[in-house]
Parts: C-alpha cells; sequence; structure tokens
C-alpha cells in the first residue's frame, strides 16, 4: 500500500520503522533483533524501555526517546508520499519468508511491480558489469532456463550480468526481481532504462531506501545481503578478483543459501573470482539442469522440476558449448560442496602487484582515508567488533561504517567474523 492510501495502523507501523531506521547507532542488525523480539517496530518504539530485554543497550533506547531522528524520518516520509511507490513492512505476510529470516533483513521495503514475486521459489544470478561476450550468453542462457520453470530471477539491475539476466527472466513464466542500491524511484544506470520500465510492467524492483536516494558506492554493496536474502542460492556467472559478487556470494553462505559457480574458461580474467569460488567448494554449474538437479529438494513444494526444462536448457547454442568443454579443465579435483566454502580474503600475494582490477577500484570507491584510518585503529587496539559497535565507537553511521567495512574486505584488509565482526588482516 502506498504511503498516502495507509490507515492509521499502518501509518504508525511506517513512522515506526522510519524512527528506527534513522535512530543513531542502530544498525540493520540491531533493528531486526528489536523487530525479531517484540514483533513489529511499533511495538518496538512503544517498547523502547525494554530494549536490555532484547540484547540492545539503554544508550541506544535514550537516543530514540531523544527524538533527534525525527527530522531525517520527517524528510523520508514526505519524499515517500510524493511517489506512488508500495511499501510492505517486516511484520507483513507480504514480506517474503526467506528475507526475513536473515539476521539483518530490512524493516521495510519499497516496491513496484509484482509483488506476487516476493513468493516465489527464486535463485539470485549475478556477475560482472563488465562481463565478456561468453559470460552474457551463460547468464541470459541461465536465466532463461531458469526462468522458464517457474523460479524467479534475483539480480542488481547494472549492466552487465545483471541486465542480461534480468532481460532473459522476464520472457518467461518465473520473472525477475531487481534490487536497487538507490531510492525506488532512481532509475540507475540510466543505460538501464528499458528494463527499467519493464521491470516496473511485469517484474518487481526493490529498495529499502529511501525515495529519493542517489547513486553512491556504499549502498550497492550492503543491498547485496538482500539479493541473496531473496534466494535459495546464488550463481555467479563471471566475476573477476575482489569482485562485489563474491560478497554476494560469501553472504549467502551466512545466510545459509547454495553457492553455484560458472568456471569459465582456463586463464579468462573475466572469470577468476568465479574460478575462487569453485577452488573454494562452491557448485561448479555448466547449465540451468545443474542447478535444479541441486535444488529439488527445496523446489518440490512447488511444483518445480527438470521436467520444466525447456529442450535446449542443457546445452548453449553454437561455440559457446566449445568454451564449456574448455571449462570441465578447471574443475578436476576439485569440491563441490557449498557448505564446505571457506571465502579466505585474496591477499595481494595471491592476486599479483598488477594494475587495479574493476573490484579495486570498486573497493576503493567505498572507503575513505579518514573513515579507513578510524576502523583499522580502533580495530587493532580493541580487536574484532560488531559492525554496529563500530559505528558507534568510531562516529560513523551505520550504513557508512558497513560500507566502508565492505571495501575494506574486499581489499583483503579485513577479514568478516561469525555475527558481522570484523577484525584486521594481520
Amino acid at each position: 500500500m502506498a504511503v498516502c492510501q495507509m490507515d492509521e495502523d499502518r501509518r504508525k507501523e511506517y513512522w515506526a520503522c522510519l524512527a528506527l531506521r534513522h535512530c543513531r547507532g542502530l544498525g540493520a542488525r540491531t533493528v531486526c533483533r528489536l523487530l525479531s523480539y517484540f514483533g513489529s517496530a511499533y511495538a518496538a518504539v512503544q517498547e523502547h524501555e525494554q530494549w536490555p530485554k532484547a540484547g540492545v543497550g539503554e544508550n541506544k533506547a535514550a537516543i530514540l526517546a531523544s527524538d533527534a531522528w525525527r527530522p531525517t524520518a520527517q524528510e523520508e516520509w514526505n519524499k515517500a508520499r510524493q511517489t506512488d511507490t508500495l511499501v510492505i513492512f517486516w511484520k507483513d505476510p507480504e514480506y517474503p519468508q526467506l528475507l526475513r529470516r536473515i539476521p539483518d533483513a530490512p524493516a521495510l521495503l519499497y516496491c513496484r511491480g509484482d509483488l506476487t514475486l516476493l513468493h516465489n521459489p527464486a535463485i539470485a544470478v549475478v556477475g560482472s558489469r563488465k562481463a565478456s561476450k561468453h559470460g552474457l550468453a551463460v547468464a541470459e542462457h541461465m536465466a532463461r532456463s531458469l526462468s522458464a520453470c517457474g523460479l524467479t530471477i534475483v539480480s542488481g539491475m547494472a549492466l552487465g550480468i545483471d541486465r542480461v539476466a534480468h532481460e532473459a527472466a522476464l520472457r518467461a513464466v518465473g520473472r525477475s526481481i531487481g534490487v536497487l542500491g538507490t531510492g525506488i524511484d532512481m532509475l540507475y544506470p540510466r543505460q538501464n532504462h528499458t528494463v527499467f520500465e519493464s521491470m516496473v510492467q511485469n517484474g518487481l524492483l526493490i529498495s529499502e531506501f529511501a525515495p529519493g536516494t542517489p547513486p553512491q558506492a556504499g549502498n550497492f554493496p550492503i543491498r547485496n545481503r538482500l539479493i541473496s536474502g531473496l534466494s535459495m542460492g546464488v550463481l555467479v556467472v563471471e566475476a573477476a578478483w575482489r569482485s562485489g559478487s563474491l560478497i554476494t556470494a560469501r553472504l549467502a553462505l551466512e545466510q545459509d543459501r547454495e553457492v553455484y559457480a560458472v568456471p569459465g574458461p582456463a586463464l579468462d580474467v573475466h572469470c577468476r573470482g568465479s574460478q575462487h569460488l569453485v577452488r573454494q567448494g562452491a557448485h561448479a554449474v555448466f547449465c540451468a539442469e545443474d542447478v535444479l538437479r541441486d535444488l529439488a529438494e527445496q523446489l518440490r513444494p512447488y511444483g518445480v522440476s527438470l521436467a520444466d526444462l525447456p529442450e535446449d536448457a542443457t546445452i548453449l547454442a553454437g561455440d559457446e558449448a566449445d568454451s564449456e568443454e574448455a571449462s570441465t579443465a578447471v574443475l578436476k579435483g576439485l569440491p563441490c560442496k557449498s557448505k564446505e566454502i571457506s571465502l579466505r580474503n585474496i591477499s595481494r600475494t595471491e592476486v599479483g602487484e598488477t594494475a587495479l582490477t574493476e573490484g579495486d577500484r570498486a573497493a576503493q570507491q567505498l572507503v575513505s582515508k579518514d573513515e579507513r584510518s578510524a576502523i583499522l585503529d580502533f580495530l587493532r587496539t580493541h580487536g574484532p567488533a560488531q559492525a554496529d559497535e563500530l559505528a558507534v565507537s568510531v562516529g560513523l553511521s551505520a550504513a557508512v561504517a558497513s560500507a566502508t567495512l565492505i571495501g575494506l574486505e574486499m581489499l583483503g584488509l579485513v577479514r568478516r567474523l561469525p555475527g558481522a565482526r570484523y577484525e584486521v588482516v594481520t
């Protein structure tokens, strides 16, 4: 329901969600802990004096009571009223069940399109923005074949692999969900205007960010947890070293999702990240049948099976099949159990002191000199710390601290531990 059409109860819940979002010191994990304990944002705000029972400190409850969050919350409220956007809350039955289970699920989602897709079985298809011709062909083939069986394809609305996956899925019955790193009303990148319009008409766009939020480097890796959180598994089609897709794969493992990777041709620089995933235990796949076979038990309740695959789903067209044959050489002797993956940070000695990769450049955009120094100094002095704790300790917003930590992780300077705790890589 759009903000301007909400009844009194939903307006109260929306305002409470905004209060939690804009309360300094509350990150996504802390807000999710409050939602799980109290059952709704409104109940959490009304019972803020009881936050210590949910494991949230009295100091944070005091910040909420100070009303310092109201000006920025009011700005978001006003912007949302001006958009024709649906809003669903964590407590709503429309909220996707898989996403609700992750420890940092957002309190609300802004949506445009077909909400029924949130309850379809889904798989994420992700990869490089600067994909090779082979990578684009594989992404199109996988997304089209899986969507033809009824799976919804989830991706991030970027150029390259994301765009091709969305376009292919929209032509089949499963359709597609695009997770934005901007406000729901922002078209980015501009080159995607046609697929953006198609997603609104035939698919679904979602965002946790306030309407009007412009493209900011820190928001895109943050949204990746939603891409994996909505999905039964994540398929990495093509990824270079330090790719954001590797972060999505790691998040998928933390969320107990499956991870699949197309290894690609040996020695192909576009595929080093994908091949690294396979070495670490990701399921190596070459066709949609491989994915469906592995997810067969999870898909059975939805009536999805191998019998639904189109006839051409087990092979790639033309000389792409030759590339597939060449790729099998990469797999000899490698484990294929995604639950055994240990996605270690990739050090400079592994990558080599070469020119900056696409992933390096993306990571550096997330990390300013001052924020980098503040976080690394704190971790060296105090040892491993949780993301929300770090934000409060070094005086950053939860969003900025999270984005900086992801950038530092991609650069191999910090390592993520269980429970969203981070430590310096020595």
